[in-house]
């Protein structure tokens, strides 16, 4: 299984910045690396969720 080991920083700092999040949606995205259960294609369906609201939200506003 491809888990994610919140070791491997490098990887996600490069996922972190491939989406455009507000800080409070990184933090989000961190809190859910370090779950042992955590898998790189989980991470990037959470980013790729809390980005799609964030612009949701700009638009609406």
């Amino acid at each position: 299984m491809n888990t994610c080991n919140y070791a491997n920083s490098k990887l996600l700092g490069k996922l972190l910045k491939m989406h455009n999040l507000t800080p409070k949606n990184k933090q989000k995205v961190i809190i859910s690396a370090q779950r042992k259960t955590a898998t790189w294609s989980c991470l990037h369906r959470l980013a790729r969720k809390l980005e799609f609201i964030q612009t949701a939200k700009d638009q609406k506003n």
